[in-house]
């Protein structure tokens, strides 16, 4: 395996048909609410290497009017979506400017993913893990589970505690498109 590059986000995401039914089974294994977000996901297209191909992302992220310059590594081999992600919030009425640069740079708009996600933290094995259930416009409901791991000793028992919590909560259609894929899918 190549130099891994940490932090680390590793996620399960699952299609999902009754948000009502998961948020009941979510409270009942003592999720812990935390709060909503309104998300709109701005995706760049590098000038000079395809995304596609080397299966990077660079994106910025406005949170409930704050924003985030987030670049996102090719993902690992495994059952679950591993890949490095380096995030930076940005000062605050920046974002406008920081486009502005990466436009300049040859940057162009690729797409944008519009959701809001209701996250909520769960205990599991070897600590706890986020459960999100996201509404994405134009393509429909999903959860996710997920934990950012800062070293390699993190990698297995996170694994672990994504897949012990897919189970307890009954989720079972595994997505491994991005958001950003099925938003691309639905334009072509």
């Amino acid at each position: 395996m190549s130099e891994q590059i940490f932090p680390m986000e590793i996620e399960g995401k699952y299609r999902i048909a009754d948000e009502s039914h998961l948020r009941q089974r979510i409270e009942d294994v003592g999720g812990q609410p935390m709060a909503v977000e309104e998300q709109v996901d701005v995706y760049l297209r590098h000038p000079c290497r395809d995304f596609r191909v080397t299966d990077e992302a660079l994106r910025v992220r406005c949170v409930n009017g704050r924003y985030w310059m987030t670049y996102k590594g090719p993902r690992l081999e495994g059952p679950l979506k591993m890949r490095p992600e380096i995030e930076v919030s940005l000062a605050l009425q920046t974002e406008q400017e920081w486009l502005r640069i990466w436009q300049s740079l040859g940057f162009e708009t690729v797409a944008t993913v519009e959701k809001t996600r209701r996250p909520f933290r769960i205990q599991a094995g070897h600590g706890s893990v986020v459960v999100t259930l996201d509404q994405v416009a134009g393509i429909g409901a999903f959860a996710e589970i997920e934990r950012v791991v800062n070293i390699p000793s993190e990698l297995e028992p996170a694994q672990l505690d994504i897949q012990q919590t897919a189970l307890r909560l009954g989720l079972e259609f595994v997505e491994k498109r991005s958001y950003l894929s099925m938003v691309l899918e639905q334009l072509r």
